[in-house]
C-alpha cells in the first residue's frame, strides 16, 4: 500500500517564484538512513577492478580533463559493480564496471548536468541506439561511442543472445525516456508523480543493470521464469527502491544541476510547500517498497529453482550493494563536491552548442 497516495492536492503555486529557485532556498534537511535486512557482499580484488576500469576509460578518451578524471577516481564505480555483482565471473564483472563508468559519465554530460537540451543531445542519444541496433560505430563517432561499442561487444560474447537483448532493450528505453525527461523539464511545472515514476523507472538505468543479475549469479534465467508476473513485480520493487532512495540521497547535488533536476522529492516538495516533507514522503515510499520486496521475495523463493534463486539473490545484491556503496565508498553525492560536480557544461566541446530558448523555470 502506497503510504502517500498519488492523488493528493495540487502542486504549489509558484507563479511569483521560479520553481528551481524555490527548491534551492537554503534549508536544513534531515536525510534518513535506509536499513536492509540481508548481509553485504563484495567481489574480491576490487582495487584491481577499479584500476583496470580507470585504464579502460582513459584508453577510450572518457576523461575530458584532469579534474574530470579525479572525480571518477573518488566516485569509485568499480566498487558499485563489486558490491552489486559480488559473485560475477571476472570478465563479466570488469565489463560491468566499465559500463558503470561509461553510463554515469555519459548520463551526466548529456542528460543531467548540462542544459536541458542542446545541439549535442540528439546525436549523442541516437548514436547509443545505433550501436545497439547495428553493432558498429557511426561515421563520426560521438563522445563515448567507441567505449559503448566495446561494452556491447563484450556483453554479446558473455551473454546468450536473448539475455543481451533484455539488457539492450533496457538501454534503448533509457535513451528514449531521456527525451521524456527533457520534455518534463521544458514545462513550467513538472508532470505529476505517476508520470515522473514512469520516466524514472527507465532513465535510472536500473532495468538493464538488473537484467545482468541472473548471469552474474546462478546463470541466465529462462524467459518462462523471467516473465512470470511475480518475478517482474519483484524486479519493479528493486528498481523503485534504488531509484527513489537515490532521489533522496542525491538531492543536494541535483538541486545545483543546470539541467534535469526533477525528482520524487522535488515534486513532493512543490505539493506540500516543504522540501523536508518531500524527503519524508519519498522516504516512506522507499521503506514501503523494501517491505514489499522482502515479502514477495520470500514467496518467490519458496517455488524457485536454482536459476531463479540466483536472480532473486542478484536483485538483493543490487539493493544492498547500492546502499553500501553510497554509505561506504563513493563521494558522488557528498556535499563537499556538489558545487564543482553538478555542472558539466564546461566539459562540452567549445563552439559546438547553440542553446535553444528555455522557460523561466529552468535554472541559469
Amino acid at each position: 500500500m502506497d503510504p502517500y497516495p498519488l492523488s493528493e492536492g495540487p502542486l504549489l503555486n509558484t507563479s511569483t517564484l521560479p520553481v528551481a529557485d524555490y527548491l534551492r532556498q537554503p534549508t536544513k534537511l534531515s536525510i534518513p538512513r535506509f536499513e536492509i535486512a540481508w548481509p553485504s557482499a563484495c567481489a574480491p580484488n576490487v582495487e584491481q577492478l577499479e584500476r583496470d576500469m580507470i585504464d579502460w576509460a582513459q584508453s577510450h578518451g572518457l576523461f575530458l580533463s584532469e579534474d574530470h578524471r579525479r572525480r571518477v577516481l573518488r566516485t569509485r564505480y568499480a566498487w558499485l559493480a563489486a558490491r552489486c555483482y559480488p559473485r560475477a565471473e571476472r570478465r563479466l564483472l570488469q565489463t560491468i564496471a566499465n559500463y558503470f563508468a561509461w553510463y554515469f559519465l555519459v548520463d551526466d554530460i548529456f542528460v543531467d548536468r548540462v542544459d536541458v537540451t542542446s545541439s549535442h543531445t540528439l546525436p549523442q542519444l541516437t548514436a547509443m541506439l545505433d550501436v545497439l541496433d547495428f553493432n558498429r560505430l557511426g561515421k563520426e563517432p560521438v563522445y563515448g561511442e567507441a567505449a559503448w561499442l566495446d561494452i556491447c561487444q563484450q556483453l554479446r560474447q558473455l551473454l546468450p543472445a536473448e539475455h543481451f537483448q533484455r539488457y539492450a532493450n533496457g538501454m534503448r528505453l533509457w535513451a528514449a525516456t531521456a527525451g521524456l525527461q527533457i520534455l518534463n523539464h521544458l514545462n513550467e511545472q513538472p508532470a505529476g508523480l505517476s508520470a515522473y515514476m514512469a520516466i524514472r523507472r527507465h532513465t535510472s538505468g536500473m532495468n538493464p543493470c538488473l537484467d545482468l543479475a541472473d548471469s552474474a549469479n546462478a546463470g541466465p534465467l529462462p524467459a518462462a521464469e523471467y516473465y512470470q508476473p511475480d518475478v517482474q513485480q519483484l524486479r519493479l520493487h528493486a528498481n523503485n527502491i534504488v531509484c527513489w532512495a537515490n532521489d533522496v540521497q542525491s538531492l543536494g547535488i541535483e538541486m545545483k544541476q543546470p539541467g534535469q533536476f526533477w525528482s520524487m522529492v522535488a515534486v513532493e516538495a512543490l505539493r506540500h510547500s516543504s522540501l523536508q516533507k518531500g524527503v519524508d514522503h519519498t522516504t516512506a515510499r522507499v521503506r514501503a517498497e523494501i517491505d514489499q520486496f522482502v515479502n514477495l521475495a520470500a514467496t518467490v523463493e519458496q517455488r524457485a529453482d536454482r536459476l531463479l534463486r540466483g536472480f532473486v539473490a542478484g536483485m538483493k545484491d543490487w539493493v544492498r550493494g547500492y546502499f553500501d556503496w553510497v554509505a561506504q565508498d563513493t563521494q558522488r553525492y557528498d556535499a563537499a563536491f556538489a558545487e564543482q560536480d553538478a555542472d558539466d557544461r564546461q566539459l562540452l566541446p567549445s563552439g559546438a552548442c547553440t542553446e535553444p530558448e528555455r522557460p523561466s523555470v529552468a535554472p541559469t
